[in-house]
């Protein structure tokens, strides 16, 4: 049988609880399976049965009122309205933890002075769980912060996500020991599986920003592995029976409805951006493992294709090469393409060689064009850490024009045509914008402003 959901008849290696322990436990197990109407509908229920008040000094009904209390707000916690709304009416979904908190802690203070008029639950366990779902909702309340200023910095062009992994980080630190009271088990794994699946793929961005293959492939397995065994926390025959999760890292997403909370959904849409990041990022490396033709059939797959965007860019305008540039300098350990073993030390790269092309299209790297490359990374810093439009410059030596902007604070996109360009041709620009836009995942971060339907 499920966790949260034993029966009051135990076996006999189980100790017996009562109908109103077995409640709450159905309640959260209910709670964490999205099924949030159901959940609130069991306390509901048991008021009409007990024929509680609205409002009554014993702590059972004043637990049945903050359930079903915390059933809508997880509801709408899941459901994001409160980034969408929060510059156009009052936060109800703040206020409604806020809420919850004072109504757990008058619980917690009226138990132990009603004992005497006979709760159904222990009055201990009663002031423990109320105390554990203070710290609960106190872990909600961080994480609406955190997601506030993500959807914030999505409208910004210098996103850095090592601030977010340590925001996120810093949550789970927090809250790692905190609500642990065994009727709230389903609950706590559902917060754990938010949390590990974002700071997997904020980690993963980080690492990828700084060019590390193996931790960015780890951290995406993880963040892929906890999604899944997310989603097998749903009932069969209901929720479970419209999610269709894919079977690998870099499998294509299902086509069928996925009738998830926006978070849950949002989360997933996260994940397949790093993915595709992944992709243009380890393109070299991954090709080394397989074919062409797979490996254009594993890019078409991808949320976005990277690689066909690009190719189709250079059919239509003409460009010569579009290629991404990393800065090696105070990278340490650098050590080029692939998977190298710890103990494999390189000297540091120099010159032109710190600066190589970890993705080149069509072909390898143009090495005659590179000195001029090097030369505008390093006179353009300004005006490359300010990515509002892309660096300019037409060479009249050798007819060539170069387009760059900086996608991540080390990796530079650049476009180069074998003639004379303007400065203001929209569909390059265009193409750049859009294109560094994607890869820095602000697009993404951007969706959590729409929210979900209440």
């Amino acid at each position: 049988m499920e966790k949260g959901s034993r029966s009051s008849s135990p076996s006999p290696n189980q100790p017996p609880i009562s109908r109103e322990q077995a409640l709450l436990e159905s309640f959260f197990h209910t709670l964490s399976q999205f099924a949030f109407d159901k959940a609130k509908d069991q306390v509901e229920k048991e008021k009409e049965a007990k024929r509680l008040p609205l409002v009554s000094s014993t702590p059972w009904s004043l637990l049945m009122v903050a359930l079903s209390h915390l059933a809508l707000a997880e509801k709408m916690y899941f459901s994001l309205p409160f980034i969408a709304k929060k510059f156009l009416r009052k936060d109800s979904v703040r206020d409604s933890f806020k809420s919850l908190t004072t109504e757990l802690k008058r619980i917690e203070e009226t138990v132990h002075t009603t004992a005497a008029f006979g709760s159904p639950v222990e009055g201990s366990l009663m002031a423990e769980l109320c105390r554990h779902l203070c710290q609960f909702v106190q872990a909600r309340q961080e994480l609406i912060n955190f997601y506030e200023a993500m959807a914030t910095m999505s409208s910004s062009s210098n996103v850095n996500c090592a601030d977010f992994s340590n925001m996120i980080d810093e949550i789970c630190r927090r809250h790692n020991k905190g609500f642990h009271h065994p009727i709230l088990d389903s609950i706590k794994s559902s917060f754990s599986y938010e949390v590990d699946i974002l700071s997997n793929l904020l980690k993963a961005q980080c690492d990828m920003a700084e060019w590390k293959f193996l931790p960015s492939l780890l951290h995406l397995h993880e963040s892929h592995v906890k999604l899944s065994s997310w989603c097998h926390v749903f009932p069969s025959g209901e929720l479970g029976a419209s999610l269709t999760l894919k079977k690998s890292l870099f499998g294509s997403t299902s086509k069928k409805h996925v009738e998830a909370p926006f978070l849950y959904q949002w989360l997933g849409k996260l994940q397949d951006a790093v993915v595709s990041k992944f992709t243009l990022y380890f393109y070299r490396i991954l090709g080394r493992q397989t074919t062409s033709a797979d490996m254009k059939s594993l890019t078409a797959r991808a949320s976005v294709d990277y690689v066909g965007r690009i190719a189709a860019f250079i059919r239509r305008s003409d460009a010569f090469n579009v290629c991404m540039v990393l800065d090696t300098r105070q990278l340490d350990p650098y050590q080029g393409h692939g998977y190298h073993l710890p103990q494999d030390i390189k000297e540091p790269p120099s010159g032109l060689g710190a600066f190589p092309a970890i993705f080149s299209f069509p072909g390898e790297r143009p090495v005659d064009h590179w000195p001029n490359i090097v030369s505008i990374l390093l006179d353009k810093v300004q005006e490359l850490n300010s990515p509002d439009k892309p660096v300019y410059l037409f060479d009249n030596r050798v007819q060539s024009t170069y387009f760059l902007t900086r996608v991540d604070p080390r990796t530079t996109l650049v476009v180069i045509f074998q003639s004379k360009r303007s400065e203001k041709d929209s569909y390059v620009t265009t193409f750049l914008h859009e294109t560094a836009t994607l890869l820095r995942n602000t697009k993404t971060f951007a969706m959590l402003k729409q929210g979900g339907k209440n």
